[in-house]
């Protein structure tokens, strides 16, 4: 075999640039084939969910929107804008499943987390189906933000690049864990990017198709996310710069059509936009909440007796719940947007969080960007890199000619890609400044930017660097695509090399990063695989979730409800299999939050001293029935919940110290614990013991 010689291989190389740059020219063929690419990520994201469990929140919100059309009833889920649920709930409405029973204090108190259990797993409805038409619904999104980053990368960097960047994040693990997904992060990923990308065209040229297609983006936005109005900084920012630049604003309606080059005329044809955009928003709040004010059908003004707490919610006095009370007095928008808007206030900074095993109660300021750099595939960064220097050697370029062309070059470069490092600046410093810091998935809307970025990397194939760009664009595209093949299904497991990989992710994150309740399937996938190892053995489930274990045929000892619901089971623990969420093991949500120290372990120990003389009641069923209906032991019935919940923490303490048999989806953790391990577990020196409880804020 001849191998080629150097100068033909650069011939080579040349002539595939070439025609690449050629196959660029034919816009029909390009763009079925950034649709097919958009098309092929969101196969590949629901074919993945195929093989997972609901995640935590998607029972309530696919519940949620489905009586939002079938009740016009709008007492679920009011904390998350009600256009995803409405959406993922369309094939319901042909398919018909049964609704909750109206009867039911689920309904009756506007509990979506019962109803959603009801309406997935005990109204005789086959929730397997009913997910999968959610999620095939939902799945649209990813498809309409893979060819949006793939429009704007074409606008700046050329069809080259816009492909490229498309296919980077069709691959993109993150993308494919989200996009199936009934949830709203998806959806607020797209509106963002396209509510930010439609104003700035607008302020190029005001005509009613730009208009129109703000207006609907902004709309869709702010019925996706409460945290919509982060958008309106930004197209401050994009239309501060049009005034003051030299780039004019064309106005074009029928036959009518001028230029505005002042900076007074460009001001007051944004403002008059802006007043279209505002009201366009504001009637579509109203639209999606039917035209009514009050969200619930009866009318209950009190809300008495229900899960809704608007006394709560606004007991603070402050200057964002005066502005909610003055709204809801005067009616100015639909009860139930009022409360999600005051419920996201309110909850945005009393949530657990751990990151890189810290536990804190007031969040890290470092959250975000040590999940972005966690859970962002190298190739990206790399991609990134590249297309700076690219764009610097572009810049130098122009430079040698004349310094004041290679400044006015980059001035109008900036210029041009203002809406997306306005977005990721604004958005980025939000993130940053949250306290809520339970998932990855909220900084979701930077990732379009990063996409078109890594777009800029296309460049290379320019005509100066066409032998270089040409491999170092393939590698990258080859190992973003290895990436992505190595984690499925497991995309939601993500983590990159530097941060250790998903093997190590729990170190790092958990909650929705990580562990959002979506391996049960896998996990009764083990257990059949491993029958000899489990069979005969107690087997419990500590599950971060909220779908039914039953469900998939998992017949466990429930820890998850001894320590989290209002039961007491005076359940004893033994030797046997434990599967433990990775949420769950290191005790995020739990009362006794945090690693294992000496206050909770004199507080457990005067607990076990006193549950000796029920160690008999807890063997004996009969007995502990009797116990659980005489109202007088109610006092000693929440001190054995207690007790349980202690114990189980005391557990995990232990169990953080081993090594599992199995990682199930990297999410649920298995242990094969002897009868004298559990003993030393609960009543042995305790496996961790810090001096002083370690969370920050406590």
């Amino acid at each position: 075999m001849e191998f080629p010689r150097p100068a033909e291989t650069v011939d080579r190389a040349s002539r595939f640039v070439q025609s690449l740059q050629k196959f660029g020219a034919n816009n029909r063929l390009v763009c079925l084939i950034a649709l097919s690419i958009a098309i092929l990520h969101a196969a590949m994201s629901i074919t993945a969910t195929e093989e997972k469990s609901p995640t935590f929140d998607e029972p309530a919100h696919l519940t949620a929107g489905y009586s939002y059309w079938l009740k016009n009833d709008f007492r679920f889920d009011p904390e998350n804008g009600n256009l995803p649920a409405r959406f993922a709930a369309l094939p319901l409405l042909l398919s018909k499943p049964n609704f909750v029973p109206l009867n039911d204090h689920g309904w009756q108190r506007a509990e979506e987390g019962r109803a959603g259990h009801q309406f997935f797993y005990e109204t005789g409805n086959d929730s397997d189906r009913i997910l999968r038409q959610g999620r095939m619904m939902m799945s649209i999104f990813g498809v309409a933000l893979c060819f949006l980053i793939y429009r704007c990368a074409r606008e700046f960097f050329g069809t080259i690049g816009g492909l490229l960047a498309e296919t980077i994040a069709a691959f993109d693990p993150t993308m494919l864990a989200h996009s199936a997904l009934v949830a709203s992060d998806m959806a607020a990923a797209f509106f963002f990017i396209a509510g930010v990308w439609s104003a700035w065209r607008l302020l190029e040229r005001i005509t009613p198709w730009t208009l129109a297609i703000a207006a609907l983006s902004l709309s869709g936005l702010f019925l996706t996310k409460f945290s919509a109005p982060i958008v309106l900084p930004i197209i401050g920012i994009s239309s501060i710069l049009r005034i003051f630049s030299g780039a004019g604003i064309t106005l074009q309606i029928g036959r009518f059509g001028n230029v505005f080059e002042k900076k007074w005329n460009k001001a007051c044809a944004i403002v008059a936009s802006s007043i279209v955009l505002g009201a366009t928003v504001f009637c579509a709040i109203w639209l999606s909440f039917s035209f009514r004010y009050s969200a619930w059908t009866d009318d209950h003004s009190s809300h008495e007796g229900t899960t809704w707490h608007w006394n709560y919610l606004l007991e603070d006095r402050d200057l964002f719940e005066t502005g909610i009370s003055f709204a809801r007095t005067y009616r100015l928008l639909p009860e139930g947007y009022l409360y999600g808007l005051a419920y996201v206030h309110k909850h945005t900074g009393d949530r657990p969080a751990f990151l890189d095993n810290q536990w804190s109660v007031a969040g890290f300021r470092s959250f975000f960007p040590r999940a972005f750099f966690y859970k962002t595939p190298l190739p990206v960064f790399c991609l990134i890199a590249l297309g700076l220097l690219t764009a610097l050697a572009r810049w130098n370029e122009h430079r040698k000619r004349s310094v004041r062309a290679a400044w006015e070059m980059v001035r109008w470069d900036l210029f041009r890609l203002s809406p997306f490092w306005a977005l990721a600046l604004v958005y980025g410093a939000c993130a940053i400044s949250s306290n809520l810091n339970i998932g990855h998935r909220h900084i979701l809307p930077m990732y379009p930017v990063l996409f078109v970025a890594c777009g800029a990397a296309g460049f290379l194939l320019s005509k100066n660097f066409r032998m270089i760009g040409a491999g170092a664009i393939a590698m990258l595209f080859c190992w973003q695509i290895g990436e992505s093949l190595a984690i499925r299904p497991d995309y939601l497991a993500y983590f990159n090399e530097v941060s250790g990989g998903p093997a190590r992710g729990y170190k790092h994150l958990v909650d929705s990063s990580l562990d959002w309740g979506q391996d049960l399937p896998a996990l009764r996938t083990w257990l059949d695989n491993n029958k000899a190892s489990v069979d005969g053995k107690p087997l419990y489930l500590a599950y971060f979730g909220t779908a039914d274990p039953r469900w998939y045929g998992i017949e466990a000892t429930s820890l998850s409800e001894n320590a989290y619901s209002g039961k007491s089971t005076f359940t004893p623990l033994a030797g046997g299999i434990y599967c433990i969420s990775a949420t769950t093991l290191q005790s995020v949500y739990s009362l006794e939050i945090g690693p294992w120290c000496a206050a909770y372990e004199g507080h457990y120990r005067a607990l076990l001293a006193q549950m000796k003389r029920y160690r008999e009641i807890a063997l004996q069923p009969s007995a502990r029935a009797q116990l659980i209906a005489n109202e007088r032991a109610l006092p000693w019935i929440k001190k054995i919940k207690e007790f349980e919940h202690m114990r189980f923490s005391r557990l995990c303490a232990y169990l953080r110290q081993r090594e599992p048999v199995a990682r199930i989806g990297y999410s649920i953790f298995i242990f094969n614990v002897s009868p004298e391990e559990v003993d030393r577990a609960l009543y042995g020196p305790p496996a961790e013991l810090k001096k002083e409880i370690s969370v920050i804020g406590y």
